[in-house]
């Protein structure tokens, strides 16, 4: 008859002993694991971010430009207000030839693939689009060459170019004010465009970059963050590249600085305190015509 020899109480604490500390390796590694794919994915999404931003934010900005009526003195912005942390602006919707006029308050536009972009959308009518013809003046020099602004499109419908373009469809444009004839040709360069604003705001304990059609009398919807307190702010320059300015029509350079941040805490590497990581980027827009 043999006998088995059992595991003494010493050996059974040392097994647990060991176990416990190899759980607990195991369980270190695991936990650092998943906090350092955590902290990469919230990089990942606070740099796509950024990338967002400095893609759709100059993109808008360099549409400004400045303009008047031809023989005046009196230069417009597109600029309608600016601040730090917010601007108004006129954004281009559409451009292209006009193609004929119909009457004094009407005009068709050629909406053929050579002479026609919609780089966000089609013309619409009622308070949201308003439209700007181009005025060559004298055709031997550029003094006095000139976008005339702000002509509130009041409907929109099918047209037909004049003879000189083809007798092509186009859209007719109507307008609640009369254009100046005189001041222009079939051909004349024509663009539509709505009043845009971007403005930092908050919405519970996180700040955003927001933007919303001023013209439309859209309410404030979110387009980046979250950012800090001061995640947007615009500086404003005038021709030197080197003053600032706070005078619409002087502005001719504008700096961007996004300052991103995670949406969680994250540490560093997997351990240590965990905080709201940041990120910043800053680029210089260079208006539509500033070397006027």
């Amino acid at each position: 008859m043999s006998t088995r020899r059992g595991f003494t109480l010493v050996e059974l604490l040392i097994a647990l002993v060991l176990f416990l500390i190899v759980s607990g390796a195991i369980y270190k590694l695991l936990n650092t694991t998943q906090r350092v794919s955590r902290a990469q994915a919230e990089r990942v999404d606070m740099q796509s971010n950024m990338r967002a931003g400095v893609l759709l934010v100059p993109s808008d900005l360099r549409m400004i430009g400045y303009d008047s009526t031809p023989g005046s003195a009196t230069v417009t912005s597109d600029i309608l207000s600016m601040s730090a942390d917010s601007i108004a602006f006129r954004a281009i919707r559409a451009g292209g030839i006009m193609c004929k006029y119909t009457s004094a308050n009407e005009i068709i536009i050629d909406t053929s693939a050579s002479h026609y972009y919609s780089a966000y959308r089609t013309p619409v009518s009622g308070a949201r689009d308003s439209v700007m013809l181009f005025s060559e003046g004298d055709a031997t020099i550029s003094d006095d060459d000139q976008w005339v602004s702000g002509l509130p499109i009041s409907s929109v419908g099918t047209g037909t170019c004049s003879s000189t373009f083809g007798s092509r469809s186009g859209l007719r444009l109507g307008t609640t004010l009369a254009f100046n004839t005189a001041l222009y040709a079939e051909g004349a360069p024509f663009r539509t465009y709505e009043v845009m604003v971007y403005k930092l705001y908050q919405s519970g304990s996180k700040y955003y970059l927001g933007a919303y059609s001023h013209s439309a009398s859209e309410t404030i919807q979110p387009m980046l963050g979250p950012l800090t307190s001061s995640g947007f702010r615009l500086d404003y320059y005038d021709a030197t590249g080197t003053t600032a300015t706070t005078v619409p029509k002087n502005v001719r350079t504008i700096k961007v600085t996004l300052i991103s941040q995670s949406d969680q805490r994250i540490a560093g590497g997997g351990a240590g305190q965990q905080t709201i990581a940041n990120d910043s980027i800053v680029t210089y827009v260079t208006l539509r015509n500033a070397l006027r």
